[in-house]
């Protein structure tokens, strides 16, 4: 669960060229990704974006999967997930980021 000292608000005017997205592991050449979607302590489904690749491990840690996707895409990602809000850099509690070890690499 995310709580509001774990987010960084952004602006949809603000967006970045390239957002990186958490998703399920993906096989080479499938076509279609599944996003992760986070519950907020306010009960809301959160769809978690992240400015840079650093950001991503540092919020999700070094074994979360994650897509790269043109920063004016997420509002349309966003829908199509069923999200109801987008959380920039956000923060999980550090018991539910994913480890390299946890992935068994």
């Amino acid at each position: 669960m995310i709580r509001a000292e774990h987010v960084a608000p952004m602006d949809e005017e603000e967006l970045p060229a390239t957002a990186y997205i958490p998703c399920q592991r993906v096989t080479k050449g499938a076509t279609d990704v599944t996003v992760e979607l986070r519950d907020t302590a306010d009960g809301q489904r959160a769809l978690l974006a992240f400015t840079s690749v650093q950001e991503l491990v540092d919020g999700c840690g070094d074994g979360q999967a994650w897509v790269a996707v043109q920063g004016e895409q997420i509002v349309d990602i966003k829908g199509r997930s069923g999200a109801d809000v987008v959380l920039w850099d956000a923060a999980l509690p550090v018991e539910d980021r994913r480890t390299r070890f946890q992935q068994g690499k």
